[in-house]
């Protein structure tokens, strides 16, 4: 005992240049012996905990605690003074909760090591308070939530809308009477509920900014065959591997299915034929990815370059490819078989890694 308080001299001896930085640091900074009295608390402690150093020396450690939180941070110090280390982080992520003398609790980040003295150990701890800090993460998840929130809501308003405007081109298809000009609405209304079904999964999905491609072209593609009702004369086959593509990406790529689905249940299998449409979906290498739309129907019609062809749909995958700066490639030796080369980032973020390799 008697070596005991001859460190605590020591520790609180003011004229000594060292305790006067450890007396004027902005951290708290608190020592204690083997049984676990404060032995040093210095200025940083006081404007911290609001206890003078005269009314916690030689006190139980557990004045600056939670009541349910001392025995944890007891048999702390006790496992560390038993370990090999001299100075190790306190508390789960670095942060403990500490007690003022008002019996307010707040959050600190913390850091303890240890010191032999005449043969005692002496063990100290370094706080900051955190509290500012930790208010200021929690607004900023609360406005994130609000943000979230909203944005789901958005895209929930806008799959609404574009399911009015489906709804509005097919009331307006039946009552045309020229076959091509309701064939051509109908097609429309097929592409704003692709765009709508994008906005709906964004809507379920926890991720915002990027969605799960393979789940939404599943949707489209089973969405089409009944648009189309082929199911008893075309089989869907999907390999889809499990991506996420950013919203920019999504949306052009989700057409560029729309499409090319569509023009293979319209033109690849006329009664009575039978076959398969197959859509395939994989990464062929590290930030790109492969698009597939196959079918073993009649083939593309023979002398039409499809790179020129002046159909609305073919139009579409071309321009909707160089949005996401992609390739399409056609294979004709087995009916019809497009596969589209691109990018698996969103556009803005292709650029910057063009820009910077």
């Amino acid at each position: 005992m008697t070596s005991q308080r001859h460190a605590a001299k020591l520790f609180l001896h003011r004229t000594d240049p060292l305790a006067k930085i450890l007396q004027l640091a902005d951290d708290a900074i608190v020592a204690v012996n083997r049984d676990l009295s404060i032995i040093l608390f210095n200025q940083g402690a006081e404007r911290m905990f609001g206890y003078s150093a005269q009314e916690v020396c030689w006190k139980p450690v557990d004045i600056l605690l939670p009541r349910h939180l001392a025995e944890i941070h007891r048999q702390h110090i006790v496992d560390f003074e038993r370990s090999s280390l001299t100075a190790q982080q306190a508390g789960t992520r670095n942060e403990i909760v500490g007690r003022r003398k008002d019996g307010t609790e707040f959050p600190a980040e913390a850091s303890i090591s240890k010191v032999t003295f005449e043969g005692e150990p002496v063990f100290s701890v370094i706080m900051h308070d955190i509290t500012k800090r930790v208010l200021a993460e929690e607004r900023l998840r609360a406005s994130l939530r609000e943000k979230e929130v909203l944005l789901k809501e958005v895209h929930h308003r806008v799959k609404n809308n574009l399911q009015v405007v489906s709804s509005l081109l097919g009331l307006q298809a039946r009552l045309i009477a020229d076959p091509t000009t309701r064939k051509q609405f109908e097609e429309s209304q097929y592409r704003i509920q692709s765009m709508a079904l994008l906005h709906e999964t964004l809507y379920q999905s926890d991720d915002l900014a990027r969605v799960d491609f393979s789940e939404y072209i599943r949707r489209l593609t089973e969405q089409l065959f009944r648009s189309y009702r082929s199911s008893q004369q075309v089989k869907l086959c999907i390999d889809l591997a499990e991506l996420h593509f950013h919203v920019d990406a999504a949306v052009p790529c989700g057409l560029i299915v729309n499409e090319l689905v569509s023009n293979a249940l319209k033109y690849a299998f006329p009664k009575p034929r039978r076959g398969e449409i197959r859509v395939e979906l994989r990464e062929t290498r590290p930030g790109e990815a492969e698009l597939v739309v196959a079918d073993n129907g009649v083939g593309f019609p023979p002398g039409v370059d499809w790179v020129t062809a002046r159909t609305l749909g073919l139009r579409l995958v071309r321009k909707l490819a160089e949005q996401i700066q992609g390739r399409v490639e056609l294979d004709c030796s087995a009916g019809t078989c497009f596969r589209v080369h691109f990018p698996a980032l969103d556009p803005a973020a292709a650029q910057r890694e063009l820009a910077y390799g």
